[in-house]
């Protein structure tokens, strides 16, 4: 497996994780029992894994092979599915603050 393949799942693993410590996943406020701890681990976690999950996105792109395949797409479409999960997580803090 190559190496952009291998940091395109790594990044596709640690978006899925920043879905599970959105503020509003309701496993995840069984986990904390306050809204400013879910608030303060939601935020600093998301804030982790998507640095990660950027920099990951950033190798995918920059190991890609010559030869054109399926990962040329999907590697050069990961900077776009990161933006729409920083405005999803966004919206949703917004949210859990009660502005929208």
């Amino acid at each position: 497996m190559s190496k952009s393949k291998k940091y395109f799942y790594l990044t596709v693993i640690f978006i899925m994780i920043s879905f599970y410590f959105n503020t509003q996943n309701p496993i995840l406020n069984h986990q904390f029992d306050s809204i400013v701890k879910i608030i303060i681990a939601s935020s600093v976690i998301n804030a982790i894994i998507l640095i990660i999950a950027i920099q990951f996105a950033d190798k995918s792109v920059k190991y890609l092979p010559e030869k054109k395949s399926w990962i040329h797409r999907a590697a050069k479409s990961l900077p776009w599915i990161l933006l729409i999960v920083l405005i999803f997580h966004l919206i949703t803090a917004i949210r859990t603050f009660g502005i929208i």
